[in-house]
């Protein structure tokens, strides 16, 4: 069994080793080799010969194998009639595809590598015919990987510059193809133009000139037409000197003083040149530079303010190249400098400035410098233009003074004029000595009180100053001259001398006098020394204007005391001693606004000077008041004039003439009143207090005055029909419960109080039967809560009761408790009859027609009649504290009270006036 294996692994290998012979010997035998190129990541087709020898045979299998390779790379089965293609992954892997539409077919190869290259052979089996086999050379081209560029040190060139190089320098370049298959061949350009050519490498020499400044040559490598060629693109570089430095604008004249701008442009100049600015050999550092786009051109801006002493000096603009020796380059011309006219003035040849004395001869000399020249030459004075005159002469350029006075000192100016303007020059000062003299030419007066030192100054104008002496003296009417000797320090530079008046032979002429360098005073000064004393008080004060919080004051000045007086008013409210107001003023005229006072104010005006006050001249106002409206009368105090006191007395005697007629009117109305008030006397104290209704009438003011159950209410009624007195206001009193004994009412048998409306214009008459009155019935059961008598029928007056009762009067600890007021429902049974139930028969109507008319004339012939009211009244006794309910109601209210009407005629009725109003009875 071993051995069978051995023999089996022998029979294995020479049975390969034939297979492996065998197919050597077919490549070999085969045609001859066709050779194939393509280039790097192309794409090539290696033709293959599928015809078969008989014309009725097919392919049955293509077989493609390369050289190296044990295994086929690539097949195409067709045998079993359906095509089939397989690729070696790691050969050719999906970069091959087989195309049989074409003659010969071929096998497509792209995205070619450089291990691509080799010996290809197709073997193609028929069906019937014999194998064919075609052989291939597969040759990819690769082109170099890079170009290295040598310059003439053999240093390789990097960039795309070379340089840069002067103008006229050799240059000598080599390119050089880094590898590629098959060898590249290399080759120099200058644009389009073939420098050198040779393989793998190439050399060139070059001398360059201006023109080629920026020109570039290209060194290019090419392996095969099908492949593009690897070049490198070099620009040269040079170093250029300047072709032409100018300044623009021409030579021109300059004007010293105003700025100006001049322009330096270089051409041709590489790299960008320095340029440089110089005065003479002075360099200018004002400059700044700009290069055009290209960088052929660069301009130099200097900035120049030229000077007078820049006349004459060359100004040139110079540019160099640093990098290229010898190359400067420059452009300049002198400078024309126009000004104003150049002016100094001096004194005259042997005159000393500090010596020039009042009275002497002296002359000033002016100088000009100008460009343009001058035209004229002028002097001033202090500013004032010097003329020729007396005393003053022009020559030339000179000025003459001839005896020369204090006023010539000062400041002297010489001006020259060219067609720029003026030119001044600097001040020359002329100084003029003279001796002192007195500032004042009339004497001084000087007000001093007894015993007081004042301080004489003598005022002296002199020059010079600085040596002054002065002396004193004393002049009056009584004394001849004597000289006082001031204490040293008392006396200054100035000259000043304390003197004091003790007597009133003190009193008179103080002079002085000075002395300097140049000589004495010949006038002294003179002080007349007055007496002085406080001023008097002011005259005719006077207040105008007076408003509400304003006033004017206007008074006469009195005697100054001889010295300068001034005023000060000061206003004083006299009710709180407050200060309002304090002004000064220099005339006794005080315009005072914005005063806010009520009370009295007190003014007081004082004039005082250095010598002290005078005494208050004082007045006393009132600011007019604002009026106010007020309630409650408050006094106002008011001025009796003339035309008051008239008025007041003609309405004095009106007020007693009205008196004394309404004296007379009462005398006759009481002797009237007297007959019925018997009769009205019981009526009036039977009668009570009710609510007042739109319905109720007034009784008369004496039995209001009278009736002691009447409770005052300040409280507002509904009342706007009511009855008053137009003498008595009843607004404050309201009648509310009586507490009169039961047995003193007088019980009426029936109704007989005819209604009456008050007798307003404004209302109309309603008839009563409109209006839902009960009967009452002579006896009522007493109600078991408040009293054995103690009746409450239903009726209106009680709706009012209720509706009023909030406004019955704080005090109300005798009135009946609110909780026993319920409905009288609660007491009453049977309810009240209506009052159309007492009235049904006509009889009844026509007589409360009749009465009620009848009730109507006497309420108009007498005021002192009183009227029934239709509501009945709730009365309270009292001691037993018992409340009744009056069938019947007698009225009474805070009106006044009239007497109830009766059938029978009344003698001696006076008919009230038909427009008498009715005042509503209203309490806040």
């Amino acid at each position: 069994m071993i051995v069978s294996r051995t023999q089996l692994v022998l029979f294995c290998a020479l049975l390969h080793y034939r297979v492996e012979s065998q197919q050597e010997v077919l490549i070999e035998e085969s045609l001859e080799v066709e050779s194939v190129q393509g280039p790097t990541n192309g794409r090539v087709e290696l033709p293959c010969d599928v015809s078969p020898a008989l014309s009725a045979d097919r392919v049955g299998l293509v077989i493609w194998y390369k050289q190296g390779h044990e295994t086929p790379i690539y097949s195409l089965d067709a045998r079993e009639g359906i095509t089939s293609q397989w690729s070696d992954p790691s050969t050719l892997g999906n970069r091959a595809s087989f195309r049989t539409n074409t003659t010969p077919a071929v096998l497509v190869l792209n995205k070619l590598r450089p291990e691509d290259s080799g010996q290809y052979r197709c073997r193609v089996d028929f069906i019937k015919s014999p194998t064919k086999n075609t052989r291939l050379n597969l040759t990819v081209l690769i082109p170099p990987d890079r170009l290295i560029v040598l310059n003439e040190r053999n240093d390789e060139v990097h960039g795309n510059v070379l340089g840069p190089y002067d103008e006229g320098a050799e240059v000598n370049l080599t390119c050089v193809a880094v590898g590629g298959r098959p060898i590249a061949r290399v080759s120099w350009w200058k644009t389009h133009a073939l420098l050198a050519n040779s393989e793998a490498r190439a050399t060139v020499s070059l001398k360059l000139h201006r023109p080629d400044f920026g020109t570039e040559i290209t060194c290019q490598a090419v392996t095969d037409p099908s492949i593009p060629p690897l070049s490198h693109r070099l620009s040269i570089d040079m170093n250029l000197p300047p072709l032409s430095v100018r300044i623009q604008g021409g030579k021109r004249p300059l004007v010293a003083g105003q700025s100006t701008e001049l322009t330096c442009q270089v051409v041709g100049a590489r790299p960008k040149p320095a340029i440089s600015w110089w005065k003479g050999g002075t360099k200018l550092k004002t400059v700044r530079d700009s290069t055009s786009m290209d960088g052929n051109v660069t301009i130099s801006v200097l900035t120049f303010v030229p000077a007078i002493e820049d006349a004459g000096r060359v100004l040139s603009c110079r540019a160099a190249q640093p990098l290229v020796s010898h190359t400067t380059r420059e452009d300049g011309w002198k400078l024309e400098i126009q000004h104003l006219p150049v002016v100094t003035l001096n004194f005259g040849a042997n005159i000393d400035a500090n010596k020039v004395v009042e009275g002497s001869d002296i002359y000033l000399d002016c100088r000009v410098r100008a460009n343009p020249w001058y035209s004229n030459v002028h002097f001033t004075h202090n500013g004032v233009t010097v003329r020729a005159g007396p005393g003053v002469l022009l020559a030339n350029q000179s000025l003459v003074l001839q005896h020369v006075s204090r006023h010539a000192a000062g400041a002297y100016i010489c001006s020259a004029t060219n067609s720029l303007g003026d030119g001044l020059s600097t001040p020359l000062m002329l100084d003029v000595k003279y001796a002192p003299t007195c500032k004042s030419e009339q004497p001084i007066n000087i007000r001093a009180a007894r015993g007081e030192a004042v301080e004489i100054v003598c005022a002296v104008d002199a020059n010079p100053k600085a040596s002054l002496t002065y002396q004193w003296w004393f002049n009056s009417t009584t004394h001849s001259r004597r000289d006082l000797k001031p204490p040293l320090h008392s006396q200054s530079i100035i000259g000043t001398f304390l003197y004091v008046a003790n007597s009133s032979a003190d009193y008179g002429w103080v002079q002085c006098s000075g002395s300097n360098s140049v000589g004495a005073q010949t006038q002294p000064c003179v002080y007349q020394i007055l007496p002085a004393e406080k001023p008097s008080s002011v005259r005719n004060c006077e207040i105008t204007n007076v408003t509400y919080d304003s006033l004017v004051i206007n008074c006469s000045p009195g005697h100054d005391g001889g010295v300068r007086q001034m005023f000060v008013l000061e206003v004083v409210d006299k009710a709180t001693g407050a200060l309002l107001r304090n002004i000064t003023a220099d005339e006794p005229r005080f315009d005072v606004p914005g005063l806010s006072s009520s009370g009295v104010l007190s003014l007081a005006v004082r004039s005082y000077n250095s010598k002290g006050s005078s005494e208050a001249f004082t007045l006393v106002c009132n600011l007019l008041q604002y009026p106010e409206r007020r309630t409650a009368q408050v006094p106002v105090k008011v001025e009796l004039t003339t035309l008051l006191i008239t008025v007041l007395a003609a309405v004095s005697i009106i007020m007693i003439m009205a008196a004394v007629s309404a004296a007379v009117c009462y005398c006759k109305y009481c002797n009237n009143r007297g007959d019925t008030n018997e009769k009205a006397k019981r009526s009036q104290e039977e009668s009570s207090n009710v609510l007042l209704t739109d319905e109720k009438k007034t009784d008369s003011a004496d039995s209001l005055d009278k009736n002691p159950d009447i409770i005052p209410l300040n409280t507002k009624l509904s009342d706007s029909c009511s009855n008053k007195s137009s003498a008595t206001d009843y607004s404050s009193v309201r009648p509310l419960i009586s507490t009169t004994n039961l047995e003193e009412f007088e019980i009426s048998t029936r109704f007989n109080a005819p209604y009456n409306h008050p007798m307003n214009s404004s209302l109309q008459y309603e008839h009563p039967l409109k209006y839902r009155l009960p009967s009452y019935q002579p006896g009522l059961a007493p109600m078991a809560n408040i009293g054995p008598n103690v009746y409450r029928p239903y009726h209106n007056g009680y709706e009012d009761w209720l509706r009023y009762k909030n406004a019955l009067p704080l005090d109300s600890s005798h009135l009946l408790p609110l909780e026993q007021l319920r409905p009288p429902e609660e007491y009453i049974t049977p309810p009240p009859p209506v009052l159309s139930d007492l009235y049904r028969t006509q009889y009844h109507m026509e007589s409360n027609l009749q009465d009620l008319e009848r009730g109507r004339m006497e309420h108009n012939a007498t005021p002192c009649q009183s009227l029934r009211s239709e509501t009945p009244a709730v009365r309270v006794h009292s001691e037993s504290n018992s409340v009744y309910f009056n069938k019947f109601g007698a009225a009474s209210n805070s009106l006044p009270r009239f007497k109830a009407m009766s059938p029978k005629p009344r003698p001696k009725e006076t008919k009230l006036d038909a427009n008498t109003k009715s005042t509503e009875t209203e309490t806040g």
